[in-house]
């Protein structure tokens, strides 16, 4: 288990640390199968052009080549100033080597023509702020005799392991892989909107990520819906009182939803706080209290105002229980012009009388660090190298304070130890 864990995570910190060097395709792991590899325009099968497309004119300034992002604002809102790259491609523009070869002028084009469009992830719901929203949907459960109120013997049997449906990947803007990165900024206001511009300049023009994976930072409540971090693979328990969500690749995601509760977290998590009824087999769910953080790879940040209402509801093949239908409005005054929305398909692979699965739950190691503004994977010659499996603990106390000590041999002759027989 430790050398499994241990390749995963060399694998993100390699993947950042060679792309100083060489170019190297991305990867995607998760723990739980049915993690799509992605349909989208960000990772495979990426539309590159050495130039415009055809039909296309570029611009005279534009994120390659510009030598102060801030000052072009009048350009954020047309999809030339990034190449018609999508924010995934962005963030992978070093590594995939589509940033040719005097960069970042040569930087490769995307696909002019490929968009998710705008009206399709604004929220079509009326509501303003998730508590109206959560409001609103109590009281149609109280006017049709609800909320459900179930006991140990009768909650629904939704436990086992999880995937995310691989027909849906054309849908999940959250990936950052189908859409054009102007799309993703008209739903930003101001303030969000440059603080995503700042990303996709230093990820895409400095080869200066900052991925969460790569320095072992909190992943975020919003990564639970990123294509890299495998958040949406998940195992699912659950009683009458608590469901419980388990996944994670670089990082653990626990969320728990607390049924019939109500919020009392005084300081924001970085799962946020989830309450939730039942509306007879439909759970619903409110979430609070978030952490403000970062979707990462030239996505969007969003505040610590973020707050979801989401819906799990089962879906049925010939009578039987195949996976969850899930729906998630997500309300930000902050960060959002508007609330946002986005649906997913979670197939149940397995019930948790498996045999064999298991969740490896996750201690992120990394020897990353951030060297002039760049993260570089560090060997044992650093002195800030930590070598997690070499008791370094013990090796800091003999560093600063064991200097010329004489020791114990590490090997007793085998004449001592018999003596003791």
């Amino acid at each position: 288990m430790k050398a499994r864990l241990f390749v995963v995570l060399f694998t993100f910190a390699a993947l950042i640390a060679v792309s100083r060097m060489a170019p190297v395709p991305a990867t995607v792991f998760a723990q739980q199968t049915g993690a799509p590899q992605g349909k989208g325009f960000g990772r495979a099968g990426t539309p590159t052009f050495a130039g415009p497309p055809a039909g296309m004119q570029a611009l005279p300034n534009d994120l390659f080549t510009s030598k102060n992002f801030y000052q072009d604002r009048a350009l954020w809102t047309d999809k030339r100033y990034f190449r018609c790259n999508s924010p995934r491609q962005i963030t992978d523009i070093w590594t995939s080597g589509r940033i040719g070869a005097k960069p970042p002028a040569s930087a490769s084009w995307g696909d002019c023509n490929i968009d998710y469009s705008r009206d399709k992830i604004v929220s079509p719901y009326p509501y303003k702020t998730a508590k109206e929203h959560y409001d609103a949907l109590m009281a149609k459960a109280k006017a049709a005799g609800g909320p459900t109120v179930y006991t140990k013997a009768t909650v629904p049997d939704w436990d086992g392991w999880y995937g995310r449906d691989n027909s849906y990947s054309n849908s999940q803007w959250t990936w950052g892989t189908i859409n054009q990165v102007p799309t993703i900024l008209s739903l930003l206001t101001p303030e969000y909107q440059k603080r995503m511009v700042q990303m996709n300049y230093h990820e895409g023009v400095n080869n200066a990520p900052q991925w969460n994976a790569s320095f072992c930072y909190p992943e975020g409540f919003m990564r639970w819906w990123s294509q890299a971090s495998a958040g949406g693979n998940f195992q699912l328990t659950m009683n009458a009182s608590q469901v419980q969500f388990l996944s994670g690749l670089a990082a653990n995601f626990l969320r728990q939803v607390l049924i019939g509760k109500e919020h009392v977290q005084k300081v924001p998590q970085w799962y946020g706080e989830t309450v939730g009824f039942w509306d007879g087999t439909t759970l619903i769910t409110w979430t609070a209290n978030v952490q403000g953080w970062t979707l990462s790879h030239s996505m969007f940040e969003f505040s610590d105002k973020l707050q979801t209402i989401e819906t799990y509801t089962p879906v049925y093949n010939n009578g039987a229980f195949v996976g969850l239908d899930h729906e998630a409005v997500f309300y930000d005054p902050d960060a959002f012009v508007a609330p946002l929305h986005l649906t997913m398909r979670f197939n149940r692979a397995a019930g948790l009388d498996n045999a064999t699965r298991r969740y490896t739950y996750i201690e992120c190691l990394s020897n990353l660090r951030d060297v002039d503004g760049h993260p570089t994977q560090l060997t044992a010659a650093s002195d800030r190298f930590i070598d997690y499996y070499g008791r370094p603990w013990a090796k800091n106390w003999e560093k600063y304070f064991e200097v010329g000590w004489d020791k114990p041999q590490d090997d007793l002759p085998k004449e001592i130890l018999d003596i003791f027989k």
